[in-house]
């Protein structure tokens, strides 16, 4: 991994000056899903009628997840950004309602968010662009990711079982998806929209089954799982109808003086 690389990634995801200029430079149809998904989050917030820890901390998951998965759309550095924050806050929801398999996720998450800058910049500074741009999942990548979700699933599965987790058959889907997910988004597959679409689908019926148990105050984080999953359309739209990173190299070389 190169170091500096690695450096000029997370200072220009985390630089407080990008992270406004990106906000600033989305389209209108961004905007209109950013203030459409933000407020009916916070409207959420207040139909819930509960303002304890649980309630407050989802929605500033909520809004923060969101900001994240517009820029993602976009494919924009400062995702990490916001991405990291919601991922801190998330682990605590995760911690308080004992769901073992998104501890898990969400730890993984964290991490990846600075791996995702470094090769966010790397794709960058390839395609000369502002935005990454797509790149198209292999034969033997998707083999390796059904195998590679198998194992995990299984070991999660156990563990959580062992510690008494929640929703265990679900709750154990959302690691192994989360790091095939996490590393296709991290690398500018667009394939990774499938996957998103999957977890979004398990977490909108694991947080139902929460609002069920626990009341109003997973209402907030039931309705960001909606949100995200109509996200997951949008995201999955932009980045198939984008050209792919393939199609920049071939005009890069096209372009290229014949000596």
């Amino acid at each position: 991994m190169n170091t500096n690389l690695l450096i000029q990634g997370i200072e220009d995801a985390f630089n407080p000056k990008k992270i406004v200029n990106e906000l600033l430079t989305m389209t209108v149809k961004d905007y209109i899903l950013l203030f459409t998904l933000t407020g009916v989050q916070i409207f959420a917030y207040f139909l819930s009628g509960a303002f304890d820890l649980m309630s407050n901390l989802s929605l500033i998951v909520g809004i923060f997840t969101i900001v994240n998965l517009i820029l993602v759309n976009r494919g924009r550095l400062t995702n990490y950004a916001w991405g990291t924050v919601a991922t801190i806050f998330w682990l605590i929801v995760a911690v308080h309602s004992h769901l073992f398999g998104d501890m898990f996720s969400q730890t993984y998450y964290l991490l990846m968010q600075f791996v995702g800058a470094y090769a966010w910049q790397k794709s960058l500074n390839k395609t000369d662009t502002k935005e990454v741009a797509p790149r198209k999942i292999t034969v033997k990548m998707t083999l390796i990711s059904i195998i590679g979700f198998a194992i995990i699933y299984a070991l999660v599965l156990l563990t959580s079982a062992h510690l008494n987790g929640q929703q265990i058959v679900l709750d154990a889907t959302l690691l192994p998806l989360a790091i095939i997910g996490q590393m296709l988004m991290t690398f500018g597959y667009r394939s990774q929209w499938i996957v998103w679409f999957l977890i979004d689908i398990i977490n909108v019926v694991i947080w139902y089954n929460n609002y069920l148990t626990q009341g109003h105050t997973a209402f907030g984080m039931f309705i960001l799982q909606i949100l995200m999953l109509i996200n997951a359309c949008y995201g999955a739209y932009l980045w198939f109808a984008k050209p792919s990173e393939e199609t920049y190299s071939k005009a890069s070389k096209a372009q290229e003086p014949l000596l």
